[in-house]
């Protein structure tokens, strides 16, 4: 059976995501200034400033995407990189005294040293969840060609926030968009996911199942690891979806890394990474993007059928 996801279901509950990223977003007392918020990646680590600092940079990639225009514009959808994280940078710290010569460090910066900041992989991962969304439904004939209505719908970059709630971030979640649906994971293995994507029938089905995949591994770390058998137990887990998805086995990397399918993976595996090491005291001297890093290269290294032994080394 078809899922049932339409532009208008996609909006409201992503309308309702930006509402609690907005909540979880405040700090008491001041905000950092821009010089200590967009401070160099080796000065910056989610493990001393605490995951709420994140949601700042899930917003920030939602409104980098188009959304909400960009379900009605599809072809305009773009996929993050490390290029527009800059631009962001550079749009934030215009206004600052300090914001020339930081803005001059960040442009010095290789893509490589961007592309594990967590600031950087939050962005990213609200920026594409909807770009995928944006995609998918546009290759959908039953939903792609309707134009969504957004003439009265109100901004919920704009909306006014209920008064602080104590304990709110208790009773808050905006770290998935799909943990706010009723019933939005696909969690049913269905046969035809592991067709090439052009044959896929479900394809909203099929992104669901893998980001709940890789949401349902966090679920499994989150009681603890040790850092010498995460990787193992991570591209063990993934080896199973790649086993379930056998039109993967042999392609080149790059036609992997574009596969809706893994994008979704990836989506909700990197983000709740990085918070999951912020909180963990065992990580050690390891900081969250080097152990994303990691993992990563595990991921790939389960997709493409290239084993590993238990200390997360290709043999």
């Amino acid at each position: 059976m078809k899922t049932k996801w339409t532009k208008s279901d996609a909006v409201a509950l992503l309308d309702f995501h930006v509402w609690n990223l907005r909540i979880l977003a405040r700090r008491p007392g001041a905000p950092d200034p821009p010089e200590k918020e967009w401070c160099l990646p080796a000065a910056w680590s989610s493990e001393n400033r605490g995951h709420q600092s994140l949601y700042d940079f899930d917003l920030a990639g939602i409104k980098a995407s188009g959304y909400p225009e960009v379900f009605n514009k599809p072809a305009s959808a773009e996929y993050a990189t490390p290029q527009q994280f800059l631009q962001f940078i550079a749009s934030a710290l215009e206004e600052s005294v300090a914001g020339a010569c930081l803005r001059r460090q960040w442009q010095s910066l290789p893509s490589e040293a961007i592309l594990l900041d967590p600031r950087y992989v939050a962005f990213r991962t609200s920026h594409d969840w909807i770009t995928l969304h944006a995609k998918a439904m546009a290759e959908d004939h039953t939903t792609g060609g309707r134009v969504l209505d957004l003439s009265s719908r109100p901004d919920p970059f704009r909306v006014k926030l209920p008064i602080d709630v104590p304990h709110e971030l208790t009773t808050v979640n905006a770290d998935n968009p799909l943990h706010l649906a009723d019933g939005g994971f696909q969690n049913q293995w269905d046969p035809n996911y592991a067709e090439p994507w052009r044959r896929v029938r479900d394809r909203i089905g099929a992104i669901h199942y893998f980001h709940f995949r890789a949401t349902a591994l966090l679920q499994k770390l989150r009681g603890g690891f040790d850092l010498r058998g995460l990787a193992y137990v991570i591209a063990m887990q993934i080896a199973r979806d790649a086993t379930e998805c056998p039109a993967w086995r042999g392609e080149p990397r790059e036609q992997v890394e574009r596969d809706p399918r893994f994008i979704a993976h990836k989506c909700a595996f990197d983000r709740g990474m990085v918070v999951a090491t912020a909180r963990n005291e065992r990580c050690g001297s390891l900081t969250a993007p080097e152990i994303v890093e990691q993992i990563r290269f595990e991921e790939y290294a389960a997709f493409f059928g290239e084993p590993t032994d238990y200390h997360a080394r290709p043999n």
